[in-house]
């Protein structure tokens, strides 16, 4: 179990020496209803969603062990991670500041980062054709010309954040336009909406993102990196701009084609999501979260190779890779790369 995952909030989580012991109980606290103690040695990472009822023994446990803690609230938005603060590099982070004032080096990295996301993007879309013999079709070709041709556009736009943004922008709005044609007519795409998300569709893309976001800045703080400095995300009050750069490149090949996978296969159904009045927005109910994380940790995990030869690798082992290659282009290396999907 790399991963333990605690989503609803009746469960109660204790430290008994080198094991936790989750406890699940009744709705109304007076009984316990299950309880499943997960050994220490088998964890590499922590996820809390909602307002489970974590001890500080606990916390002070996962710290020590440097198992990294992320918090994502039961609507499926960012909190935070915790971590033992032993990987600090102050000598990495001075560098991270220095060269966000390079105004060159921040584009050379954004424009490879955006390059990567529009290709990737790209390449989802005629997989998910391939796969239903629509490569030929005449929607599919339009799609797929036009994101070429703002990979082109983008390659070249070394110069300027907002002509790159703005590549980025027309880029997602085709790719969206054509991925809604590849989800199930009875939970439909019809266009991307946020904060809140307003169907199930939208709910569970912006649930795969934040997931796979905290993933991302657990190992980018594990390197001693500034989550919050990052090259094409704008510097704002808890943000963590440079994990959101990172997450630029999965959020197609891993987080969208999770999102299709689930709903096409009907592991998650209409019955697996909630409206909330407060706010509009449609959420992932604690029954749909159990099938969520089941499949998550497959796609995460799941083996494949970049090129032929090549050893075989995952998506946590491509995280790490992108961790890298932030390290690299710190150091100075012009020929750094972000994933690009096979």
């Amino acid at each position: 179990m790399p991963t333990l995952t605690i989503t609803r909030d009746t469960v109660s989580v204790r430290l008994h020496s080198e094991r936790l012991e989750l406890i699940r109980h009744s709705e109304n606290g007076n009984e316990n209803l299950e309880r499943i103690n997960v050994p220490l040695f088998d964890l590499e990472r922590v996820i809390i969603c909602g307002r489970p009822i974590v001890t500080l023994p606990v916390l002070h446990k996962l710290m020590r062990l440097q198992i990294p803690v992320v918090f994502v609230t039961s609507h499926g938005r960012w909190l935070g991670a915790i971590d033992s603060g032993n990987q600090t590099n102050a000598a990495r982070r001075i560098r991270q500041y220095e060269l966000f004032s390079n105004e060159q080096t921040r584009n050379l990295a954004a424009t490879r980062l955006i390059y990567a996301k529009i290709r990737n993007s790209r390449r989802v879309l005629q997989r998910l054709a391939a796969a239903r013999g629509e490569t030929e079709t005449i929607v599919q070709k339009d799609a797929t010309g036009f994101l070429r041709n703002c990979c082109i556009k983008a390659r070249r736009s070394t110069d300027s954040l907002d002509t790159l943004r703005g590549i980025e922008g027309v880029a997602a709005a085709c790719y969206f336009r054509r991925l809604a044609d590849f989800f199930p007519p009875e939970l439909p795409f019809v266009e991307r909406s946020r904060q809140p998300p307003l169907n199930a569709a939208n709910s569970i893309l912006s649930w795969s993102y934040t997931i796979v976001l905290g993933e991302i800045e657990a190992v980018l703080r594990s390197h001693g990196l500034d989550v919050g400095i990052g090259f094409l995300h704008t510097i704002e009050h808890s943000r963590p701009a440079l994990a959101l750069d990172l997450l630029e490149t999965l959020r197609a090949p891993l987080c969208d084609m999770l999102a299709l996978h689930l709903l096409n296969h009907k592991i998650l159904r209409a019955e697996h999501f909630r409206f909330c009045s407060e706010d509009g927005g449609t959420y992932l109910n604690d029954d749909g979260k159990k099938p969520f994380f089941n499949a998550y940790e497959q796609a995460m995990t799941r083996k494949f190779t970049l090129s032929p030869g090549e050893p075989h690798v995952d998506f946590r082992k491509i995280i790490e890779r992108q961790v890298f290659a932030v390290i690299k282009i710190l150091e100075g290396d012009e020929d750094a790369e972000f994933f690009i999907m096979p």
